[in-house]
């Protein structure tokens, strides 16, 4: 007992390793937040103030923020000073302020030889959004950082890191206001925003910050000569919401202001660069402004024409004159040269109205000439650094097609921003792209920008209260859009069971604000998580650890990457530089327009062009993984840098070596053995049975197996070089050379001869040579069609382990599950009938044969069925006492080839259409997606998957045939008392000794009442035939109970297989009811054995109990048998082998409770279900 507790794997804790591999997995696939060491300092002391530095700043703040909180600091401290009168006043609140702020002075500054000659100078003009909206100021920190952090990878740095600087500009048209008191200036952030008349006439101001060539800098000169960086770049941070009205006119306005009458009194001019507009909205209102400029410049310049009068006068204000002033023409004509980068506006051009059809840069090359009227005309170009909607959506499109089945209609459902012209122009591209595909139908859902209800920066007053723990759902009435979202949902989910509408195939989310694409994932995620969610624009919120519920396996379409990757050539620009990987792409493309606004040559600009353009031609696709966005397709594909195939090699050898050591080397399978009898025509053992046509076809599924887990890894670690046709190429291939191989034992067996014994053994040489060439020509079909390198592969599945964003992981799980049915069908076929036969051999009756009933006539096939097939309907035996011989033989006719494989196909199809039923059912119809990109490899993952879930049924059914069978046979054998032939007696008596041999075969009637020291009666039983049938039983029921354990394996396989985290697997109700249905069957079979086998002990010591007190009771010699029948009723009641085991040592219940067993295991079966 002891030993049978305490074996090699029975002392093995396996709740502690659960526990572990629970922790491990926590702690290492989700990654903590990094601890702030600073320790806490007390109010900063006063710093000490510079006239010309005035706002405290570092590099990576708002610098709107950064004003504010500087006006605000600047007023509470001018006001204690002037009521301390004894104080001396600080300088910024002294009257000569202003003049430290005058625009002209910044030309000074840069002019540091005083030579007059600023062409090695730029000023850079950064418009930012200075909406209070909620998320504005995020975006201004992003789009400040990153073009900084531009112009630090062209080896500028900032004068001072710390502090910024303030210009103030008079941007009305009418002249300024008489000198006012000093106060606090307006704010950029709040000047023109429906201020009162005296508050609209606050000089406007402007944050700026300049920047040097690092000292040593090793300038390369152009091709001209010319060097390639500028000294100096000043750097003007512009609110483009507080411009005035005509807020281009007030950008050019503000450019004159700074450089003077079209730059003229300089002889030498800074070059001037523009990074913005910050939003599609502000490009179309800067082009309408533009349009009105010219509008009005010609209607000043010709009256006679009534058209253009028109024009004019629909662009003039109310009172406001007809043309434009001239500071404004001024100003125009110094943007005209200027340099324009589009950062931000990602619309392409059908979709801006003001451009009348019209290119971009025509458009504006063509306005600007109308203003400056210069001949010949200055071409003026706005420089795209970020990609446009329709290359977004022709790669969205293309991914759509390649995870999408071809069979079958389905819905592409799309949730837009329905005031935002961006999401409208991503649905108009969408729409315009899908209608040629009669599979795929669109559907649009609308929402308004703001889901969460939240538009500015609430003060803590005005914060809502907590929501109470117990509330689960939203209330419809609040400002938030959360319960529309959430009807949203159920209405989509509930469209999915109607039979006239298409199953969801797709859903994309189109929406300006992350947060609002969040909220949306959070809404559908769950009830469509094996479906594809898509969206545009990369952004860093995705990736992290408090979003990964709900953003994994989202498929992002990205013009521009987070980060750039190094050159691949040599005289390539390293666009990264040594920068962090950026928050989103829009931060990348004011990074690229940074950097390329800092190159001063043309042979620069040319270069950083060049290699960006590399990137925006290529649009990347990505699919968000457990820790990093995983790369798809596209620049982030093509251009990643090669990664080592070690980890993916080593995994491919270890599979092919464990399966195939496995299957033909040790412990192989019973199948296998034959096989390899057969083959090297090896001499038969008595009690070895000849290979059988089920056994052949096993050895061909097994040599088919491993081909195609042979071809699988092949594409695994080469992906594209394998398809899918040639893995079954390989398969058939593979099980026809198997088949060859035991084609002599084939012809034996379709004869029913099996090879003479005294056969000699060996392998015909034709034959080896035959098979030899097979093999060649599997090698030669297998080899990889484009060597051991190939390229990177756009159309196939990821390889990655645990990103959660790979179906290899779970193909091959599915694989080694296909290999469990494959081995424990072969044993519980194969095995069971050898295990019979020894069984046979030990109790030394005659090996039992088929007898099939009659072929011709239906009535005896019938009844023949009833007779010498069926389990349920296999009649006990009359009487109390039992002939265990004829219950042998007819337990050995329904356990033979022939009448299993009837009963199994009987009740495999039975089982088939039953769970077929209860899944669709369940599941209304609907089929889970397989979630794999590509058609090769979505056949191969969805082709083994089917296969497992046709197989699994047929090996629970073969199981479950064995172990009833069994189960008849002990509820037959326990019916009376069984007697066995005299043979089997003498065997079993010689195993007790010489000694008492003859008494221990004397033969009795059944009751001890009926039994006479004259004999007679119905004397045909022994004082052994209950021990004996406890050992038949222990005998019997041990390999089949070791059968239960391989459908239980093959289910734990597929539920770890079917984890999120590996990929976007659902768990429906259907595949949970279905896999609790397929244990409920497994752990039945264990208890209906159990209880067969323990019905035996309870009938056969029942029994020798009433046979010892008889033997007590019997004179000599008999009365000797008394103490040596005490220990056969104490081994009885010790029985611990086969269904004797406790309950809880069940081979089943094992597996199911003791991996699984305590709060460890609980939590590793819930993370490997979830994949959280």
């Amino acid at each position: 007992m002891a030993d049978a507790k305490s074996g090699v794997l029975g002392s093995f804790p396996w709740a502690s390793a659960a526990v572990l591999v629970a922790f491990v997995a926590s702690t290492q696939l989700a990654p903590h937040a990094f601890e702030a060491l600073r320790p806490a300092e007390k109010p900063r002391a006063q710093a000490p103030l510079d006239p010309e530095l005035e706002v405290s700043a570092r590099l990576w703040e708002d610098p709107f923020a950064a004003l504010r909180r500087y006006e605000g600091e600047r007023a509470e401290r001018c006001e204690r000073f002037r009521k301390e009168v004894s104080r001396e006043v600080d300088v910024d609140c002294r009257e000569q302020v202003a003049e430290a702020r005058d625009p002209r002075r910044l030309l000074a500054r840069l002019d540091r030889d005083h030579d007059g000659r600023l062409d090695d100078t730029l000023i850079l003009l950064g418009l930012l959004p200075g909406a209070d909206f909620v998320g504005a100021e995020e975006a201004r920190r992003r789009l400040r950082y990153a073009t900084l952090a531009g112009l630090l990878a062209q080896d500028y740095v900032p004068d001072d890191a710390e502090r910024l600087s303030l210009l103030e500009f008079d941007l009305q048209p009418q002249p300024a206001a008489p000198p006012r008191a000093a106060s606090a200036p307006a704010s950029a952030a709040s000047a023109g925003r429906g201020a009162s008349p005296a508050r609209a006439r606050a000089p406007f101001v402007v944050p700026y910050e300049l920047l040097s060539l690092r000292t040593g800098h090793r300038d390369k000169p152009g091709a001209r000569g010319e060097p390639s960086r500028y000294a100096r770049v000043a750097v003007l941070w512009v609110d483009e919401n507080a411009l005035p009205r005509r807020k281009l006119d007030a950008l050019a306005r503000l450019a004159q202001r700074l450089l003077g009458r079209e730059g003229g009194a300089l002889p030498q001019p800074p070059a001037l660069a523009v990074i913005g507009p910050s939003s599609t909205d502000a490009l179309r209102e800067a082009l309408a402004d533009l349009r009105c400029a010219a509008d009005r410049r010609l209607g000043a310049l010709d009256d006679s024409s009534p058209a253009a009068l028109a024009a004019a006068a629909r662009c003039g204000g109310p009172g406001g004159g007809r043309g434009l002033d001239e500071d404004v023409r001024q100003g125009y004509a110094l943007l005209s040269r200027a340099e324009f980068y589009n950062a931000a506006s990602t619309a392409p051009n059908r979709m801006l109205a003001e451009l009348d059809r019209q290119d971009l840069d025509a458009f504006v090359t063509e306005q600007f000439n109308r203003i400056t009227g210069e001949n010949p005309r200055r071409p003026v170009l706005m420089q795209r650094t970020v990609g446009h909607d329709g290359e977004l959506i022709r790669q969205l499109e293309v991914e759509i097609k390649r995870r999408l089945p071809h069979q079958g209609q389905r819905r592409v459902v799309v949730v837009a921003e329905r005031d935002s012209l961006y999401a409208q122009s991503l649905v108009a591209e969408l729409k315009y792209r899908l209608a040629d595909d009669p599979r795929l139908s669109l559907e649009l859902v609308y929402f308004f920008r703001g889901l969460d209800g939240i538009t500015g920066r609430d003060s803590t007053a005005t914060q809502p209260a907590a929501k109470p723990a117990a509330a689960v759902q939203e209330w419809p009435e609040s400002r938030d859009q959360l319960d529309y979202l959430r009807r949203l949902g159920s209405a989509l989910k509930l469209s999915e069971s109607n039979p006239q509408l298409p199953a969801i195939g797709a859903i994309g989310i189109f929406a300006n604000d992350v947060h609002d694409k969040l909220l949306v994932l959070q809404a559908l995620h769950e009830d469509f998580s094996d479906r594809m969610f898509f969206t545009t624009d990369m952004d860093a919120r995705y990736l992290h650890p408090r979003t990964q519920a709900f953003t994994r396996n989202l498929v992002v379409a990205s013009s521009l990457p987070l980060a750039f990757y190094p050159p691949s050539r040599p005289g390539q620009p390293d666009l990264q530089a040594g920068t962090p990987p950026l928050r989103d792409i829009y931060q990348t493309s004011t990074y690229a327009a940074a950097r390329r606004a800092g190159c001063r040559s043309e042979t620069c600009k040319t270069a950083e062009r060049g290699a960006l353009e590399q990137v925006l031609k290529n649009t990347s696709l990505y699919e968000i993984g457990r820790s990093h966005s995983v790369p798809l397709s596209g620049y982030a594909l093509d251009d990643k840098p090669p990664s080592s195939r070690a980890g993916r090699l080593l995994a491919a050898v270890l599979m092919v070596g464990l399966m195939g050591t496995a299957l033909l080397v040790w412990p192989s399978t019973p199948a296998l053995r034959q096989a390899r009898r057969a083959f090297l025509r090896e001499p038969t053992l008595a009690n070895q049975p000849q290979m059988d046509l089920t056994a052949i076809v096993l050895v061909a599924l097994h040599a088919a197996l491993l081909a195609y887990v042979v071809a699988s890894l092949i594409e695994f670690v080469l992906p594209s070089q394998l398809d899918f046709v040639h893995a079954l190429l390989l398969a058939c291939l593979a099980a026809f050379g198997a088949l060859l191989a035991v084609l002599p034992a084939l012809l034996a067996a379709r004869r029913d001869q099996p090879p003479p014994p005294d056969q000699p053994a060996g392998v015909d040489r034709l034959h080896l040579v035959v098979l030899l060439l097979v093999l060649l020509a599997w090698l030669a079909l297998a080899w990889p069609a484009g060597g051991l390198q190939t390229p990177s592969c756009d159309s196939c599945e990821p390889v990655t382990w645990l990103e959660g964003v790979s179906a290899w992981p779970s193909h091959l799980i599915h694989l080694l599950a296909l290999f469990a049915i494959l081995w424990t069908l072969d044993w519980a076929w194969a095995d069971t009938l050898n295990q019979q036969r020894c069984d046979a051999d030990w109790l030394h009756l005659p090996r039992p044969g088929a007898q099939g009933p009659a072929r011709r006539d239906p009535g005896p096939l019938w009844r023949g069925w009833f007779e010498h097939v069926s389990v349920l309907f296999w009649k006990p035996g009359v009487g109390y006492s039992c002939d265990f011989g004829q219950l042998w033989l007819e337990y050995g006719e329904r356990a033979e080839a022939r009448p299993r494989a009837a009963r199994t196909l009987v009740w495999y199809a039975l089982t088939v259409g039953l769970v077929g039923l209860i899944f669709l059912g369940l599941s209304e119809g609907q089929i889970p997606e397989v979630p794999v990109r590509g058609d090769e490899h979505r056949q191969i993952v969805q082709t083994t998957l089917y296969a497992i879930l046709l197989l699994l049924p047929l090996l629970v059914v073969a199981v479950a045939d064995t172990t009833v069978l069994l189960v008849r046979f002990l509820q037959h054998l326990n019916v009376g008392r069984s007697f066995y032939p005299e043979a089997t007696i003498a065997a079993f008596a010689q195993g007790l000794g010489d000694a008492q041999k003859s008494l221990w075969m004397q033969r009795f009637c059944a009751r001890p009442e009926e039994r006479s020291a004259e004999g007679g009666g119905f004397a045909v039983h022994t004082l052994l035939d209950d021990w004996i049938d406890v050992q038949v039983v222990a005998r019997r029921s041990a390999p089949v109970a070791r059968l239960v354990i391989g459908p239980f394996v093959v289910l734990a396989l597929l539920v770890v297989a079917r984890s999120r985290l590996f990929d976007n697997w659902s768990l429906t109700p259907a595949i949970a009811i279905a896999v609790c249905f397929y244990v409920a069957v497994l752990v039945g079979l264990t208890l209906l054995l159990k209880q067969a086998a323990e019905t035996t002990r309870r009938h056969a010591l029942a029994s020798m109990q009433a046979d010892l007190r008889w033997l007590a009771g019997s004179g000599k010699p008999l009365a000797e048998l008394v103490e040596p029948y005490k220990r056969l009723i104490a081994q009885v009641e010790g029985m611990q082998n086969g269904a004797f085991a406790p309950f809880f040592d069940q081979p089943l219940l094992k597996a199911l409770l003791v991996p699984l067993g305590g709060a460890g295991g609980t939590q590793l079966f819930d993370y490997l279900l979830l994949g959280r």
